[in-house]
């Protein structure tokens, strides 16, 4: 979202001339699916054994007589009762909160994806004239991912979770293509 009607204040980073197509947000809500998958059985695992090793370390430094730093011990198995935690369901949680702060626009030359969450504000823009092919993942709801330009890390760059994707991907592809009519005239 980065017109005037951006709640997040975007404002002014439209090129001249360029109009806004469309504007959306992920859908909300924590994805069910997204908890069968190997991350939640490693978490299960992670997470009981961690839970065990604390009760273990707990019940061999109880008493008066164990000296001071024995008596922590049981502190180290937390880093890991945190992890596994986050591998058994946190996942979900944290993704929930992600696209809750991700706000996607449409223009007729660039798609951007605005992410605002912790505080941190950052903004990728991926201009339409440079994408090899736009892929729709049809569904309710859907994505439209951008193939031939650079992500963050391992993640294709795209729309993703969107309720109106077949409409996006179809103002998607009729801008490339009058962007590439635009190139050749």
């Amino acid at each position: 979202m980065i017109g005037n009607t951006h709640p997040q204040g975007w404002q002014g980073l439209l090129a001249p001339g360029e109009t806004i197509l469309w504007q959306g947000q992920p859908g909300t809500g924590i994805r069910w699916r997204s908890l069968a998958s190997p991350l939640t059985l490693m978490g299960a695992f992670f997470t009981g054994f961690s839970l065990f090793w604390i009760s273990m370390a707990t019940s061999m430094t109880r008493g008066a007589d164990v000296p001071f730093p024995f008596q922590i011990f049981p502190l180290f198995g937390l880093p890991f009762l945190a992890i596994g935690l986050y591998m058994l369901g946190g996942h979900a949680i944290w993704d929930t909160i992600k696209r809750a702060g991700t706000h996607y626009t449409l223009t007729d030359r660039t798609a951007f994806v605005g992410v605002n969450l912790l505080m941190r504000r950052t903004l990728l823009s991926y201009p339409i004239d440079r994408m090899d092919r736009v892929l729709l993942e049809d569904g309710s709801p859907g994505s439209v991912i951008f193939s031939g330009v650079q992500g963050r890390g391992a993640t294709r760059p795209g729309f993703y979770l969107i309720d109106d994707a077949r409409e996006v991907y179809r103002m998607l592809r009729d801008a490339r293509s009058a962007l590439t009519q635009g190139n050749t005239a």
